[in-house]
Formats: C-alpha cells, sequence, structure tokens
C-alpha cells in the first residue's frame, strides 16, 4: 500500500532554519525602528556655540588737575603746585592770594605755613617758610615754623641746618641753643648737645630760676657719653639752690644710680675747708697743680677759666664745640675740656668740667684767672660768708 504524504510531516532540518531566519528578521526590524527613532534628536540637537573672547574696556585715564591760578607762589617758593583739595582747604586761598599781590606779607605766611603743615605738607610747609625769610628777612617765627616741621617728619639733619641758622643770628639766644643741641642728640652727636645744653645753663642770668629740666639734659648728655660721674653735678647743682625743697626721692635715686655706674665716691668731693676770701670773692685755687686766682660765683654754671690759665694746667679744650656764656660786659666764647684735679685748702673734687675761654686773656678780670663755678662748688655744702668761703663735701646717696 502506498504511503500517504503529511503536510506536516516534513524533514526535520527545517524548524531550525526558519527559527534563524524569523531572528534576523526581527533584529533587522529592531534595529531599523531604532535608528528612525534616535535619528530625529542628533537632528535636532543643537550645534556647539562659539567661544566667547572676553573684552576689557581701555582703563580711564584721571583728567589731570587744571594749571593753578597760585603756580607763580608756589614756583617762588621752589615747591609744587599743591593739589586743589588743599586750595579749598579754609583760607588757603585767600593767603595764597594774599602772597600772590604781596610776596613779602608777614601776616599770610606763618598761617600758609600751619595749614600746609595741617594739611600733611610738613616739609613743603618749612620750605616756604624758608624761602620767604630768605626774601624778606628771617624771624624768629619763621625759624621756628621750619624747626618743628622738619623734626615733626624726623628729618633731624635738616631741622640743625635751619637751627644753625638760628644760632648764627643770636648766639646768646638760649632757645635756639636747646634747639639745635636737641637735633644734636637726635643724630647723636652727644658732645655737640652737651655743649649747647651747658651754653643755654650759663645763658639763664639766675641759675636759681632754672627749670630741673634743663640741667636733667646736661646730665643725660654726660652719662650718653660714658661720663656718669660728671652727670651727677648738673642735679647736685639744680639741688644745691633749695636742697630743702628740692631733694626728692627721684632725684637722689638718679644721683646714686650715677654713683654705682661710675663708682664716683671715692673721688666726686674730699676734704674740708674754710679758706679765706678776698674783696671781689677772689680765693687761691690749684688747678692740676697749677695755681690761680678764681672768682667765686655761684651764679655760673661751670668753672672757667683763661686760655692761659688752661695751658698752665695743661688742659687741652675740645674746639669742636664752642659754648656762649655771659660774663660781666657781654659774652664770651668758650671750649669744654676738664681739670682732672682742683683744690681749694683741703677741698678737692676729681674730674671736674670746665669751659675755656676762646681768645680772652683777662675776660674776668685784671690778674684774675676764671670762675670758681657751679661744676665744683655744686660738690660741697658751701657757706660764703664774714671773708671765708666754708666747704664740706655731699655725700652721694
Amino acid at each position: 500500500m502506498a504511503e500517504e504524504f503529511s503536510p506536516g510531516d516534513g524533514p526535520s532540518y527545517l524548524v531550525p532554519a526558519a527559527i534563524v531566519v524569523s531572528v534576523l528578521v526581527a533584529g533587522a526590524i529592531g534595529t531599523y525602528a531604532y535608528l528612525q527613532q534616535e535619528a530625529p534628536v542628533a537632528r535636532s540637537a543643537p550645534a556647539p556655540s562659539p567661544a566667547v573672547v572676553e573684552t576689557r574696556a581701555p582703563p580711564v585715564q584721571p583728567k589731570p588737575e587744571p594749571v593753578s591760578r597760585f603756580k607763580g607762589v608756589y614756583d617762588a617758593f621752589e615747591i609744587g603746585t599743591l593739589p586743589a583739595s588743599f586750595e579749598r582747604t579754609k583760607n588757603a586761598a585767600r593767603l595764597l592770594d594774599q602772597l600772590q599781590r604781596e610776596p613779602c606779607d608777614r601776616q599770610a605766611i606763618v598761617p600758609l605755613a600751619s595749614l600746609m603743615d595741617d594739611a600733611g605738607y610738613p616739609r613743603e610747609s618749612a620750605k616756604v617758610v624758608l624761602k620767604f625769610g630768605e626774601r624778606c628777612g628771617q624771624t624768629a617765627a619763621l625759624f621756628e615754623r621750619a624747626y618743628f616741621a622738619l623734626s615733626r617728619i624726623s628729618d633731624y639733619a635738616g631741622a640743625l641746618e635751619v637751627s644753625e641758622a638760628m644760632v648764627k643770628s643770636d648766639p646768646a639766644n638760649g632757645r635756639y641753643r636747646v634747639l639745635r643741641g636737641t637735633a644734636h642728640e637726635h643724630l647723636k652727636n652727644y658732645s655737640a648737645a652737651l655743649s649747647d645744653y651747658l651754653s643755654t645753663l650759663q645763658l639763664f642770668t639766675d641759675l636759681s630760676r632754672v627749670a630741673a629740666s634743663e640741667f636733667y639734659r646736661v646730665s643725660l648728655m654726660y652719662d650718653a657719653l660714658g661720663r656718669p660721674c660728671d652727670a651727677i653735678t648738673p642735679m647736685e647743682m639744680y639741688l644745691s639752690y633749695d636742697i630743702v625743697k628740692r631733694r626728692t626721692p627721684q632725684i637722689s635715686q638718679m644721683i646714686s644710680e650715677f654713683a654705682n655706674k661710675g663708682n664716683c665716691r671715692a673721688s666726686y668731693a674730699a676734704g674740708s675747708d674754710r679758706v679765706l676770701v678776698a674783696p671781689s670773692n677772689i680765693v687761691d685755687v690749684t688747678i692740676n697743680g697749677a695755681k690761680g686766682r678764681m672768682i667765686v660765683d655761684t651764679g655760673a654754671s661751670m668753672v672757667s677759666i683763661t686760655p692761659s690759665f688752661a695751658t698752665r694746667a695743661g688742659i687741652s679744650p675740645d674746639e669742636r664745640n664752642p659754648m656762649t656764656f655771659y660774663v660781666v660786659g657781654g659774652t664770651i666764647q668758650s671750649s669744654p675740656g676738664t681739670a682732672q684735679l682742683i683744690e681749694v685748702g683741703n677741698a678737692r673734687a676729681a674730674n671736674v668740667p670746665v669751659a675755656v675761654s676762646t681768645g680772652h686773656s683777662s675776660a674776668y678780670g685784671p690778674q684774675v684767672d676764671g670762675l670758681l663755678g657751679m661744676t665744683f662748688l655744686a660738690r660741697f655744702n658751701i657757706t660764703l660768708a664774714g671773708g671765708a668761703l666754708e666747704l664740706k663735701p655731699r655725700t652721694l646717696n
């Protein structure tokens, strides 16, 4: 019997092949669909923005200030034109205008310099008054305005130059000496400062009325020069005019510290005596072994001697730092020196500062070798009465 053929009974290898074909077709369809969905997204993505280049505007240049209508005044004083803001300061324009019309108006110059100083232009302030003085004549007010303006900015070399001119204009002005001494002190020229401070003391007509600060300046300079024993004498000098009222714990401590520092007690003052005094308070004095005749003078701040007595006593003065002293009949120039030993009878003191007069052999009178002043006398408790001078050494605390 012939076999029947059924459609479901085909060869078995046809089934796997059909599966593979189906998978391939499905994959192709899926890929196509995916690409169709992504394509619009890609096409719609915005293009990247071009790089932004930052540009800066050029800096705005400040407008130059217009030329001041007072330029001529500034030029005359040899200073640069000050800002318009200064000219708007109260009274500045008015004072500048006064000086523009009247270049030697003395009522305008010091107030103008003060305004400059207050506005922060001290150097210009100093130059203005100095130039004005050169043109119209210097005065104490102009000098001092320049000095303090320069000192304010610590230009002590400039302040010294101004004070040199002040002393030259009036050598016997004690205030000018103090100002110059202060400039020297700031510049650490202690020898020159000491000479000026000693001159200041000697230029007072009554030492008993001088403030303690003036004596203290001198003490500080001696100490700065490494002379602590000499630093004691100015303070003892101050005390000597009213020892009961003036001796304070502070001054006693200061003297004690100087004495300890220099081991001064043994040589500062020694021996007591009562010596006869000739008319005009003249006593016999021995300095470094040389004998002389000197006037006892409690109003003289220093022992002062003639050049010839200094030569006999072997004292070499320091002529680099001259001092100005009042004497009967006027002033004299002197130079500082040191006496190794001064003796009056049995009373003696070592290393005593002295002043040697310059070119005046008879500055203190005929046959008088000098003044026995306070650099010696202040080391003793003294009594001058009844034609005799009594000396007893002071005890250093």
